[in-house]
């Protein structure tokens, strides 16, 4: 069983490493070019790497930071949002078989940013967005079906209204 009590040595403030900007009307972050350990990504496997690459750079916003061409590419957004699609099918660079999974992922991204996002992926891919709505959980979500069958979330977070909260908290918090 994992031990939550750490001792403060061993944590770290890791909201100062997020590339994710405060709630509200913020300015978003540039996509991170660096190079860096990824602590985790996601793969998805394509039968058209153009279509996905489009898809994603032209739709969400990510850089294509590395391919190697007809096998795979790695795309990115902000720091630590690393997408790696190989091809999939015969002659693919991979012994692995193609498992079929449907799957979700959910991206953070700014608010001043959601509708357009969803505006680009509905004109390269019509009819895979839904519209942003504002969430119970105090953010604005939309899904969006990409060229590799993946359910994508973007979500917003919004600002808190403190009183609001602190009204909440002291009604609720143990």
């Amino acid at each position: 069983m994992f031990d939550y009590n750490q001792p403060a040595e061993s944590t770290y403030d890791a909201a100062s490493i997020s590339p994710v900007p405060q709630p509200g009307a913020a300015v978003p972050t540039e996509p991170y070019r660096g190079i860096y350990s990824m602590p985790m990504f996601m793969t998805l496997t394509s039968g058209n790497l153009e279509e996905s690459e489009d898809f994603w750079t032209k739709g969400l916003g990510f850089i294509n930071l590395y391919a190697m061409p007809g096998m795979m590419i790695h795309l990115r957004r902000w720091a630590f949002q690393d997408v790696l699609i190989r091809k999939s099918g015969p002659n693919s660079g991979s012994a692995q078989t193609d498992i079929k999974s449907p799957g979700s992922l959910s991206l953070a991204v700014a608010e001043t940013q959601i509708v357009e996002m969803v505006e680009a992926c509905e004109k390269l891919r019509p009819g895979s967005t839904s519209a942003p709505i504002r969430m119970p959980w105090n953010s604005i979500e939309a899904k969006i079906q990409t060229p590799e069958g993946l359910t994508l979330t973007l979500t917003a977070a919004l600002s808190v209204d403190k009183k609001q909260a602190e009204a909440y908290l002291s009604k609720y918090a143990q």
